[in-house]
């Protein structure tokens, strides 16, 4: 992992820390291109969790926006689900 990734999760962890009190709610936010098949590769990430998952076409019908709200247990498991999901090829993390 690149020293600019571990920077980046240490930060997070601690923004998150200090900005929730946990287990809390928390939105991830993700863009995909529309006619991907990795689409479900990054839902089956959050099937071990309760979760609620929305997605929205952008007007030009390339892209995907997906969003996933979920209870999740600690800053460190959200910054788990990222760290799945930026092995995705393509995907956007907002």
């Amino acid at each position: 992992m690149l020293k600019d990734n571990k920077e980046f999760y240490k930060r997070l962890e601690k923004q998150l820390s200090l900005s929730s009190d946990w287990p809390s709610i928390y939105k991830f936010k993700f863009i995909l291109k529309s006619d991907s098949i990795n689409i479900d590769t990054l839902k089956n990430i959050f099937n071990d969790i309760d979760r609620k998952i929305s997605s929205n076409l952008s007007s030009s019908k390339n892209f995907m926006s997906i969003t996933i709200i979920a209870n999740m247990e600690s800053p460190l498991e959200v910054i788990k689900k990222y760290k799945l999901a930026s092995e995705i090829e393509g995907i956007i993390s907002l």
